[in-house]
């Protein structure tokens, strides 16, 4: 035996877990206002994303997309809920600005080599999903 280990180092708790328990079936929220899936950590009181602890540059509205359509149980999240629950008014039948705002989050988790995904569910709304192949992270 040479004495010699190997030493892992994170950045935080929550890197270790999604390193550990990567399961997009499962969802570890370990306070209150962050939402965290597999790698993807969102957490609102900080204003922070990130992807594999690695954050991910998103504003507002796409955070606040982002830790919806994360928050278990994961579903189909209708255009009227998104705009209600990020833009904390009536929706008005316009899609667009939530399209708008997808479109820009779905592009920045590609750059970010996310393994999740926003899937659109015509004439309905968005889903997050894992886009991994075979399923894997």
């Amino acid at each position: 035996m040479s004495g010699h280990g190997v030493v892992l180092m994170f950045p935080d708790l929550q890197t270790v877990r999604a390193m550990l328990f990567d399961d997009l079936a499962g969802s570890i929220t370990p306070e209150p206002g962050v939402v965290a899936l597999g790698r993807l950590v969102v957490d609102q009181q900080r204003q922070q994303a990130s992807w594999g602890g690695q954050a991910l540059p998103l504003t507002r509205l796409e955070r606040d997309v982002l830790a919806a359509l994360a928050s278990p149980p994961l579903r189909v999240w209708t255009y009227l809920q998104l705009y209600e629950r990020v833009w904390g008014a009536d929706y008005l039948d316009d899609a667009a600005a939530v399209r708008s705002t997808v479109k820009r989050l779905r592009g920045k988790l590609r750059e970010a080599n996310a393994t999740v995904a926003v899937e659109s569910a015509r004439g309905v709304g968005y889903s997050l999903v894992d886009a991994a192949p075979n399923g894997r992270h």
